[in-house]
């Protein structure tokens, strides 16, 4: 089996791709893409990905993007474990806090934050009302998934895919907390999960698929 995986440093769609890609034991090789270098666009990646994004993976020659898509597809394809296991329930379930996470916790709650303090037009002070309600929204977030964690993990004994997606944004609160004073967001992890994010950080793999330059 020849996998190749693109990914970029700091992406949290691409680094759940690699948790799982570890998680689920695939040999892969890694190709790293540079944002500052604008590889994404350059011809070479185009001819893989033509909406030039990462993640992407490449299996036998098949192409594949969207991060949620490429874990649906190694789940399918991995050996033994599984990012999506137990019953029909169960495995919408998973699915469910994915969307959850990404339409509740990213969407309202972190990218407003995250567009205020990095991407706010020159000469425009950040608004600190948008600031705010995102973070009353992560608040409301990230309480709800400490209730809905099944011991250890989100789904019972092992991480599933709706760990992987879930950890990467967990991530960015703590750094934009440490980072960026005005997000408020220092030490805003409710106990659960402050609990979970180091068992995720505790994962033989991880250290590996941490952004390097994040270390700093």
């Amino acid at each position: 089996m020849a996998l190749t995986f693109y990914h970029g440093h700091g992406s949290p769609y691409s680094w759940r791709v690699w948790l799982a890609l570890e998680h689920l034991g695939l040999p892969y090789e890694l190709k790293v893409l540079s944002f500052a270098d604008k590889d994404l666009t350059k011809p070479g990646f185009l001819a893989v990905n033509p909406r030039h994004q990462v993640p992407t993976i490449v299996h036998d020659g098949f192409a594949l993007w969207e991060s949620l898509a490429i874990l649906e597809y190694l789940d399918e394809i991995a050996p033994a474990r599984h990012l999506y296991p137990g019953t029909a329930q169960e495995r919408a379930r998973i699915r469910r806090l994915i969307r959850e996470d990404e339409e509740q916790l990213d969407r309202k709650g972190l990218t407003p934050i995250y567009d205020e303090l990095y991407h706010t037009p020159e000469g425009r002070e950040p608004d600190r009302a948008r600031i705010e309600a995102g973070r009353a929204k992560l608040v409301e977030e990230l309480e709800a998934f400490g209730r809905e964690l099944r011991g250890d993990w989100l789904a019972g004994e092992a991480p599933t895919a709706a760990d992987f997606v879930l950890y990467p944004d967990i991530a960015y609160v703590k750094r934009i907390g440490a980072k960026k004073p005005l997000s408020g967001l220092e030490g805003i992890l409710p106990a659960p999960i402050a609990r979970w994010a180091a068992r995720v950080e505790a994962l033989p793999y991880f250290g590996k698929t941490f952004p390097p330059h994040w270390r700093s």
